[in-house]
C-alpha cells in the first residue's frame, strides 16, 4: 500500500509499506525514512507515538501465583479464539475455561456478568508482547525500550528487579498489526532534533545543519502557505478521504493530517477502508 499527497504547489509527500510491513515516508521521491521520524520531527515522543496509535493494558505481577493480573477486557474477544492458556479468575484463583476451549464475545459477556473482572496470565503469554513504556534496570539503564517485544530473558530480569506493573500494547494479529512499533524499532532517531537533522540530510546531503535551520526547512515543506498549497479543492478532498473537519481555507498540512494519513494507512494494512485507484486522487 502507498499514499501520495500531491499539492497544487510544494513538495510531494509519500507514505509506503515495505515488504517487511514497516511504514516509511518520502519527501519529493527522495530517500525513504521510517514514518516515526516525521512524528519525532513534529515533536512527538516515543510514548506519545505509541499512545496515539495503540491502546494499552496494564499487567500487574503477583509473586504469590507467579503470574500477571490484568482486566478481563471484552474487546479482546470480539474475534472468537481458542484459548492458549487456562482462563483463571485472579480473585478466586479458579479455572474458568481450559486451554483449547473456545471463547467468543457472547461467552465473554456472560463471564463478565457473572463477575469475572480480572484474569491471571502466565509468564509465557507475556513473552513476545510489545511494551508501551521504557523499563529501566536498577542502575537506570534501559532494560527494554518502549515499542519492543519482550524476550524470556528480559521478562526474568523484570520479575527479578521487582517490577510490579507492565503497560502492554494491544496487538492483534488480524485486527491491529505492530507496524508503527516495528518502524520505531528500526528508527535510529528518538527525538525531535535527531529527526529534523535526518530529514535535512535527505533534502540537502553533505551540508551540516544547525537545529534552527533544519526545523525551518522542515516547516517550509508542508506547513507554511508561502511554500505549500493544497488548494481548497485539495483540502476538501483530503478532509473527505480522512474524515476530517479542517476548514477548506487551511491549505497547508497540519499534524492532525499526518496522523490521520498514518491511521488510514494502518487501517488499510489491517484490512479496513477502501483503496483508491490513482485516477481518483
Amino acid at each position: 500500500f502507498n499514499c501520495r499527497i500531491i499539492p497544487g504547489r510544494g513538495s510531494w509527500l509519500d507514505f509506503e509499506f515495505d515488504p517487511k510491513d514497516i511504514l516509511f515516508f518520502r519527501i519529493d521521491r527522495k530517500k525513504k525514512l521510517p514514518i516515526t521520524t516525521i512524528l519525532f520531527a513534529l515533536g512527538f515522543s516515543k510514548d506519545k507515538i505509541i499512545e496515539t496509535f495503540y491502546s494499552t493494558n496494564k499487567y500487574t505481577y503477583s509473586a504469590e501465583t507467579k503470574s500477571w493480573i490484568t482486566d478481563f477486557n471484552l474487546d479482546n474477544y470480539k474475534r472468537p479464539q481458542k484459548l492458549s492458556y487456562d482462563l483463571i479468575d485472579s480473585k478466586t484463583n479458579k479455572k474458568i475455561l481450559g486451554v483449547g476451549e473456545k471463547l467468543n464475545i457472547v461467552i465473554a459477556k456472560k463471564l463478565k456478568e457473572k463477575g469475572l473482572n480480572s484474569i491471571s496470565v502466565p509468564n509465557e503469554q507475556i513473552v513476545g508482547k510489545y511494551i508501551a513504556q521504557d523499563i529501566k534496570d536498577k542502575s537506570g539503564e534501559i532494560l527494554i525500550g518502549a515499542g519492543f517485544d519482550i524476550t524470556e530473558e528480559q521478562l526474568e530480569k523484570i520479575i527479578e528487579q521487582d517490577e510490579k506493573t507492565l503497560s502492554i500494547v494491544n496487538i492483534d494479529p488480524i485486527n491491529k498489526g505492530p507496524y508503527i512499533l516495528e518502524s520505531l524499532k528500526i528508527d535510529k532517531n528518538t527525538n525531535k532534533t535527531d529527526a529534523l537533522n535526518d530529514i535535512y540530510k535527505v533534502l540537502r546531503p553533505g551540508e551540516a545543519p544547525t537545529v534552527e535551520i533544519a526545523e525551518e526547512i522542515f516547516n517550509n515543506l508542508y506547513f507554511k502557505k508561502e511554500r505549500y498549497d493544497l488548494s481548497e479543492v485539495g483540502r476538501v478532498k483530503l478532509n473527505s478521504k480522512l474524515d476530517l473537519n479542517t476548514s477548506s481555507k487551511k491549505t497547508v498540512l497540519e499534524t492532525t493530517d499526518i496522523v490521520a494519513i498514518i491511521r488510514f494507512m494502518l487501517d488499510l494494512r489491517d484490512g479496513k477502508g477502501d483503496v483508491d485507484d490513482i485516477d481518483h486522487l
